[in-house]
């Protein structure tokens, strides 16, 4: 547990040096240490508000340039669950960005969509966690704020939509959800929330009322990011001040002589010792208060120096927070190696505040900050692997390291011809190439289907498996998915592009069938790694056939059919410039291989066919295909021709391996 600080007599005043180089040092730690989670994940959305402030504090672009980098990544959407409130907190980062530059629609529209298709499809049933199966067809318990941490993820991003949009159905809609968790969670006993309705009436071991630190302190800090951006005049702004207000004397009688608060908030002996997230998150709305005129600096400055130094308690010299609760619902043990986004991301907050609060902020203005992060990001040429979620461009999924590049097409597609197949993007650089191409197609009509000197696309896929794509194989036929149903970029280090897609199959036998498919591609390869998973009305199915497909661009190309030793390759010209695509297998795994014609259409709606290398496998007893798949175009410089194609996916080191699992 986190040791208690000696205290002497009279500790001396924080110094804005101190807090400023303890910001820098965590915020680079955790940039340094990637942990993999879907970057719109609420996990890390604490994080991304974390280093904003502390960007427009210290006045160190680096941290804005990393929000721009996973706001680029995740398409500046929220996640895939339109009703969940943990999938709309990434919005609000999303929208402090767009609002410093409203120039960039495409950070507006995502968020903006999601919430109008809300907004025109409410929820109103009264859902609560002690009843998990709603009478309304279609929603789940989650689908209202019925957990009090939903406080902390929607309404900020509520009342940012209607800052940037000017439409006040934002805000009506975000009183009237929160009031109803209030009425449902808040005790007026005690000023705290009930983590959710299960709880209601618990007791800690010492017979008081069981609260929890962090599910309040998401609260707490949530206040603070909704009141800093709701209008002065709006009508409802006295309900949640009053609020802020009552929930803080509860909040400072239970910090503890080491200035920290305990897991459970009113038995500190129940979990014993500081916990690192929801001290934070207090910590950084009493400053927050204090800094914004509705907390008396003389009364409540104190309990702010605690809690700092408290936090100091838990982090280690290079920057590691530490002693966080890991993810759940109720007070739980935790110890010095316990860490988790959020307690980076909320020791970011309160850091920032205090700065602010000890003067030591910088002067210059946010939009000077972001405009230097943007001219960084745009400027940065450095070779990465890198994935990106693109809804301007049909829901686009495009992801490259430094020898080729690849997408898979989205929801926005669906009437398309277009389904689950692999796309590939020719390149001759090393750097990233994915987001000018999109951003000169869209925007400067500039086609990336040309080459202007970088590389381009020629290659079709349509309704054919593309490089690598695949589908079920029933009764000797290839059975499609259409395009991708949801999709999420996974956070990794600049080495490794990883992200996840689920599809939906046609039914059999009334049977849902279902795809979740992990593509990774790291530096330097020229295949990606892809694991796909199969399940039968929601349970994992072993001995499903399916088949890998590679699609010919042409009638003279070149096929290479090794069942036996795992591989199989197609090579062609196209341009004047080879190409080979190739999939390789595990030992063993390849029940046939077969070079045949699939059916499909053109683009015209006239039926076209397109002939393939097949693969066929079956599924292991987890519903589980491994193979690594892609291409190597000799216009990159790399692959000269055929020859060394094949020697190249003859490899040892080509061979597929299992993937560890996100989080």
């Amino acid at each position: 547990m986190a040791a208690p600080l000696a205290a002497p007599a009279k500790e001396p005043p924080l110094a804005a040096a101190q807090v400023r180089a303890a910001l820098l040092r965590s915020a680079d730690w955790q940039l340094a240490n990637p942990r993999r989670i879907e970057t719109t994940d609420w996990i890390i959305a604490p994080m991304y508000d974390g280093l904003l402030h502390a960007a427009f504090t210290t006045g160190e672009p680096r941290f804005a340039q990393a929000v721009l980098g996973f706001g680029n990544q995740s398409g500046w959407s929220p996640r895939w669950r339109y009703y969940h409130a943990d999938d709309h907190a990434v919005g609000h980062a999303w929208l402090d960005i767009y609002q410093l530059d409203p120039t960039r629609k495409e950070r507006l529209a995502p968020l903006q969509k999601t919430f109008d298709y809300v907004l025109a499809h409410p929820v109103t049933e009264a859902l609560d966690f002690r009843n998990k199966s709603p009478k309304t067809p279609g929603i789940s318990f989650t689908d209202r704020w019925t957990w009090c941490d939903a406080l902390y993820m929607g309404p900020p991003t509520l009342v940012r939509l209607y800052r940037a949009t000017g439409d006040k159905k934002y805000l009506d809609f975000l009183d009237r959800e929160f009031r109803y968790t209030y009425d449902t969670l808040y005790d007026h006993d005690e000023h705290l929330f009930w983590r959710d309705g299960t709880y209601i009436g618990k007791t800690a071991p010492n017979g008081r009322k069981q609260f929890w630190s962090r599910g309040n302190g998401w609260v707490y800090a949530g206040l603070g990011l909704l009141l800093q951006e709701l209008p002065a005049d709006h009508p409802t702004r006295p309900f949640y001040v009053k609020l802020f207000l009552e929930m803080t004397d509860a909040v400072v009688a239970a910090q503890q002589p080491d200035g920290l608060w305990r897991p459970s908030m009113l038995d500190a002996k129940h979990i014993p010792g500081g916990e690192q997230s929801g001290s934070a998150f207090f910590t950084y709305g009493l400053a927050w208060g204090i800094n914004h005129g509705l907390l008396s600096k003389k009364k409540y400055w104190p309990a702010v120096e605690r809690g700092w130094r408290g936090q100091m308690s838990t982090v280690k010299p290079d920057g590691f927070v530490g002693f966080v609760q890991p993810v759940g619902e109720a007070p739980d043990k935790f110890n010095e190696t316990s860490t988790q986004l959020y307690g980076t991301g909320a020791f970011l907050l309160a850091g920032s505040e205090i700065l602010r609060a000890l003067g030591g902020a910088t002067k210059t203005a946010p939009e000077k900050i972001l405009a230097a992060a943007q001219a960084a990001f745009d400027a940065d040429r450095t070779p990465r692997a890198y994935a990106r979620l693109v809804p301007e461009r049909k829901d686009d999924l495009a992801w490259e390291n430094d020898r080729v590049a690849f997408r898979i097409y989205g929801p926005a597609l669906r009437a398309s011809i277009e389904d689950s197949g692999i796309d590939a993007w020719f390149k001759k650089v090393d750097y990233p190439v994915i987001d000018k191409w999109y951003r000169d197609d869209i925007h400067n009509k500039v086609s990336y289907h040309k080459d202007h000197g970088e590389g381009y696309d020629a290659y079709g896929v349509g309704d054919t498996r593309g490089v690598g794509g695949l589908g079920l194989w029933r009764d000797g036929t290839l059975v499609a998915a259409d395009t991708y149903r949801h999709a999420d970029v996974v956070w990794t280090k600049p080495e490794v592009a990883e992200f996840v897609v689920a599809y939906d199959y046609p039914e059999l036998d009334g049977r849902t069938i279902r795809e979740k498919r992990t593509v990774r591609l790291k530096l330097g390869e020229q295949l990606n790694d892809i694991e796909a998973r199969f399940t039968v009305d929601g349970k994992p199915v072993a001995g499903l056939e399916v088949a890998v497909g590679l699609v010919a661009q042409g009638k003279s190309a070149q096929f290479d059919l090794q069942p036996n030793d795992g591989r199989m390759s197609v090579w062609e010209t196209i341009d004047g410039k080879g190409l080979g695509v190739g999939a390789v297998f595990a030992a063993g795994e390849v029940r046939q291989m077969k070079r045949t014609n699939l059916a499909g259409k053109a683009h015209d709606g006239k039926a076209k066919s397109a002939e393939h290398a097949l693969a066929i496998l079956r599924t292991d007893a987890d519903g589980r295909v491994r193979y690594r798949a892609g291409f190597g175009w000799s216009g990159a410089g790399k692959i000269a021709d055929r020859a060394a194609w094949d020697a190249y996916l003859a490899d040892p080191a080509r061979a597929p391996a299992p993937m560890e699992a996100t989080k």
